[in-house]
């Protein structure tokens, strides 16, 4: 929900089924501007019904709508096209991602999201959605911290743009991700509001619950109920709390709710959230009461694309219910689809370019600490330009104003190295991991000119002096001695 809340203000238009949306009013949005979808727009309107229909497809998943959603998207694509192939590269990628979420493939999914994400030329707004969908993949599959980073990363790209909703979005996506975790995290040993808040990476309040500060983030976003309606649900399903009615109670107000406003495919998503948190706290009579409408029998629940949650769920369920044999016998079925799905799945996790940018940097604070002050600017600029083509020892020397003897001899003396060899050995690292990480068609040159280096006898030069292998070799991942690049 806070994705499609997400999409809805990336539109800067401010028309009536946009605020609908924002104010949760889903069927009603839908039905306002079905037919007009269905038309096709003079290329005067083609960007604003793009972004449009970007929306009412989205809201069409959360309906559990999703061959609707699925049409909508195919007939997006004239509309795509009326702007540029890039227009339809971006925006194809992002409907792509938002079906395999909704088809429960985190790792699918988070594929054509990273595709926009790593593109620079990319609209900033559609970057951001593309991070925010990358990360909500990456936790779809237990990555968490790596899910956090990506959102951090989102978050400062978000300030940079002045973007403040969007912002406040993304930190809700952050507490949001906790609170997944937490829901999740109870085979530990852990109820849901007793694991540490810094343990998935969310710096702590002063005496602040993860509960509280959903609530208190809920209270943030007047102007997109949405947003604050998840965010209020979350903060009953971490509360701990849970067991008595003055929780419990609105917990079940909020899926009638759900229901009356036919978000179906919504619905699914909290029932299951809250069998995990009602079962985290022994409460098996509840917790199996909100899976009756998910599936009737083991049967429906094998077909299901929740099946693995599910098979999750009742394997507690009838453990608490003293059925061990039962209960075995479907976490039995629940591990080995897990390992499935993880080998299925987790291939398609995709590299990211700007989240190692941004591990690198964090790595690199230990090394610029050795560095008199001034000069640790020179080797944060490196670090922060190394896929910058232009980059080299005068660009770095001017930036801090200092000659370019003055800053070889700083780093020789502090680092036993200099300027230059450090933009070579950190491209070439950067070119060998993209090399081994990425699962894109790109040539070896390409992924070289995308961290500055351009030249093929230059590249297999250096590479091979400092890794003894070829770029080809690090693509494959073994080897092989033939000294051809791709």
């Amino acid at each position: 929900m806070l994705l499609l809340a997400m999409t809805s203000v990336r539109s800067d238009r401010d028309e009536e089924a946009l605020q609908m949306v924002r104010r949760g009013e889903l069927a009603e949005a839908m039905s306002l501007v079905r037919s007009r979808l269905e038309r096709r727009p003079t290329i005067e309107g083609a960007a604003g019904e793009a972004s449009l229909g970007q929306v009412i497809g989205r809201v069409l998943i959360e309906l559990g709508r999703e061959e609707e959603a699925e049409e909508l998207f195919k007939r997006q694509q004239r509309v795509y096209e009326m702007d540029s192939r890039q227009q339809v590269r971006w925006m194809s990628s992002l409907d792509h991602g938002a079906l395999q979420l909704m088809l429960n493939r985190p790792g699918r999914a988070a594929a054509p999201f990273n595709a926009v994400a790593d593109d620079e030329t990319a609209p900033v707004g559609l970057r951001i959605e593309a991070f925010a969908g990358l990360a909500v993949g990456a936790r779809g599959l237990g990555e968490y911290r790596r899910a956090l980073r990506v959102l951090s990363y989102a978050e400062s790209v978000a300030q940079r743009q002045g973007l403040t909703t969007i912002g406040r979005l993304l930190q809700a996506l952050m507490l949001e991700t906790a609170a997944i975790r937490r829901l999740r995290a109870f085979d530990e040993g852990e109820t849901p509001d007793e694991a540490p808040i810094e343990a998935v990476g969310i710096a702590p309040d002063v005496g602040g619950t993860l509960s509280q500060r959903l609530l208190d983030a809920s209270r943030e976003f007047d102007d997109v109920p949405i947003a604050a309606q998840r965010l209020r649900f979350l903060s009953l399903l971490v509360d701990a709390r849970l067991a008595t009615p003055a929780v419990a109670t609105p917990i079940f107000g909020e899926l009638n709710r759900l229901r009356l406003c036919k978000l179906w495919g919504y619905e699914k998503q909290c029932r299951l959230e809250a069998s995990l948190a009602h079962g985290a706290h022994g409460d098996v009579r509840l917790a199996h009461e909100l899976l009756g409408g998910l599936a009737h029998d083991e049967q429906a629940i094998d077909r299901h694309r929740y099946s693995l949650e599910l098979k999750y769920c009742l394997s507690r369920v009838y453990s608490q219910q003293g059925r061990h044999v039962d209960a075995l016998r479907l976490y039995k079925e629940h591990v080995a689809q897990t390992l499935t799905r993880l080998h299925t799945e987790l291939v398609h996790l995709p590299y990211s370019r700007c989240i190692d940018k941004q591990e690198m940097a964090e790595q690199a604070d230990a090394t610029k600490m050795l560095l008199p002050l001034r000069y640790r600017r020179a080797y944060q600029y490196i670090i922060d330009h190394l896929d910058d083509r232009d980059l080299n020892v005068r660009a770095v020397a001017t930036h801090i104003d200092v000659t370019e003897r003055a800053l070889q001899m700083a780093f020789r003396h502090c680092l036993g190295t200099t300027p230059a060899e450090l933009i070579r050995r950190r491209r070439l690292e950067r070119i060998r991991k993209e090399l081994r990480e990425t699962t894109d068609r790109r040539s070896v040159l390409e992924i070289a000119q995308r961290w500055g280096m351009s030249n093929r006898s230059t590249l297999a030069q250096n590479y091979r002096r400092f890794f003894n292998e070829t770029p080809t070799t690090a693509r494959q991942g073994r080897l092989d001695g033939d000294g051809q690049l791709a």
